[in-house]
């Protein structure tokens, strides 16, 4: 059963929510919270685009997200930085989750 776009709605708004006390926790200097936070931030882009979100790595919300607003695909070195672990210091983590964040806050507001 196809779930209403209301619910979907709903859904990408407490997603949002959820992606920016993560990104708050990673601004306080926890980087896993910060992979967590661009998850999220993607995942209400999608629930707002009534899209499924497949996948679980921050590219591959990603590449899903662009498949909708191809201007996102510019921050895939981000995505593979965040899931890849690879943070030369815990405010680079929370730097480019902010990008995510900030991406999704913004396209949501013109929605």
């Amino acid at each position: 059963m196809k779930e209403p776009a209301g619910d979907r709605s709903h859904r990408g708004a407490h997603a949002l929510a959820d992606a920016e006390r993560l990104l708050e926790q990673a601004e306080r200097g926890d980087p896993e919270a910060a992979r967590s936070a661009a998850q999220a931030a993607l995942r209400a882009l999608l629930l707002e685009w009534t899209e499924q979100p497949r996948g679980e790595r921050v590219v591959d919300l990603l590449m899903q997200a662009a498949e909708t607003d191809d201007t996102l695909a510019e921050f895939r070195s981000d995505a593979l930085t965040l899931d890849g672990h690879t943070f030369e210091t815990p405010g680079d983590a929370y730097e480019r989750a902010k990008v995510f964040v900030d991406a999704a806050r913004g396209r949501l507001a013109n929605i």
